[in-house]
């Protein structure tokens, strides 16, 4: 069985595989969001997904050190690592302490902060060519690519105030002083400011039609249409975080 499942959050991955799981569908490898499952007894495997030091590998330590808790790493994609037990094994817990759980997270919080900036540095590229391309044709696809980029710089800020927030969580536990959380703001932006840029990426994309065809009649009006539901959607995504920030 073939699922497509885009997340960024591992703890909702991690509970959507051991669902999977309970259900008689073993993991058994992932692409690009796209996850293959093959069939077992229901509730056969424990998942767990870790962070890796590096992209797309993990050391030998660290091979051997999951080969003798008895654990099977399934598939390593960019600085993921998915990993199974049997669960007639007994519980699959990765970090055990508080310590190592922060670590952990910092961790991750690192990555997202990285891949933040390569997305807003891509970003900046686009919008360079679609400044260049319509000066010269009047075309506007980087401009819609840019749109459709920003998605996802967006969904980091969002994980990166979550991650935030568990090591708060954690920090004040063990009786750290919790550092306050500058993307809160951000981290609580309603998804209909993404989905607004979606709809204004689609309306840049949307090519332009010579002609006298029905096709180059409403290319047009399709795509104000488009840039006007963006707008919509992105005003209303900015009162929705306005009234979560209130509450």
């Amino acid at each position: 069985m073939v699922k497509f499942k885009l997340m960024f959050n591992k703890d909702k991955e991690t509970d959507y595989l051991n669902e999977m799981a309970k259900q008689g569908y073993a993991m058994t490898g992932f692409f690009a969001g796209v996850y293959t499952f093959d069939s077992c007894r229901p509730g056969d495997y424990i998942y767990q997904v870790d962070i890796t030091e590096g992209m797309f590998r993990v050391s030998n330590d660290y091979r051997e050190f999951m080969q003798e808790m008895g654990v099977e790493i399934i598939c390593l994609w960019g600085p993921w690592v998915i990993l199974r037990k049997k669960a007639a094994e007994g519980p699959f817990v990765l970090y055990t302490d508080v310590e190592s759980t922060i670590e952990h997270y910092q961790k991750i919080k690192k990555m997202f902060k990285i891949a933040t900036i390569v997305e807003i540095m891509c970003i900046m590229t686009e919008l360079i060519s679609a400044v260049r391309m319509r000066e010269e044709s009047g075309m506007a696809l980087p401009l819609g690519f840019a749109c459709l980029m920003a998605v996802f710089p967006l969904a980091f800020f969002r994980e990166i105030a979550r991650v935030e927030g568990i090591l708060r969580e954690l920090r004040e536990r063990i009786g750290m002083e919790s550092a306050r959380n500058a993307w809160t703001g951000i981290g609580r932006l309603s998804g209909f400011f993404s989905l607004g840029l979606i709809l204004h990426a689609i309306g840049f994309l949307i090519p332009r039609m010579d002609g006298s065809g029905w096709l180059s009649m409403v290319q047009e009006p399709a795509k104000e249409a488009f840039h006007v539901l963006a707008l919509i959607f992105m005003i209303v995504g900015l009162v929705l975080t306005m009234r979560g920030h209130r509450e």
